[in-house]
């Protein structure tokens, strides 16, 4: 199977078992900067989407979602990939979107995951 048609099962498999925002934030969230992510980065090194999770849930202490762009989850490892993209992440971003971006970081890496971005 080749990248586009992985990638087309990748995506459907994971729209049909999601509901709500969930599936919104996939249908939203995956976007040219995450595809370009999987196709250039993760797919030569691992050739499928084993493990692999798009915009992945994580409920903060008060039950609000963060949404990582993709978590691999193979066992006992945890690790969460974020796409920064220039415009959400730099240009358009204050010191309160800033604080709320580190406090975020700093919350994952306390539940144990690992974050790469």
């Amino acid at each position: 199977m080749n990248y586009e048609q992985a990638h087309e099962v990748f995506i459907e498999r994971h729209l049909a078992s999601r509901t709500g925002e969930r599936r919104g934030r996939l249908e939203r969230g995956h976007r040219h900067a995450e595809e370009m992510f999987l196709q250039n980065v993760w797919w030569p090194l691992r050739w499928d989407f084993n493990d692999l999770h798009p915009e992945y849930e994580v409920l903060d202490w008060r039950g609000r979602s963060y949404f990582a762009d993709y978590a691999f989850l193979p066992g006992p490892i945890k690790l969460l990939f974020e796409i920064k993209g220039y415009a959400a992440h730099v240009r358009d971003m204050d010191r309160l979107k800033y604080c709320n971006e580190l406090n975020r970081e700093t919350f994952l890496y306390g539940m144990g995951y690992q974050v790469i971005s």
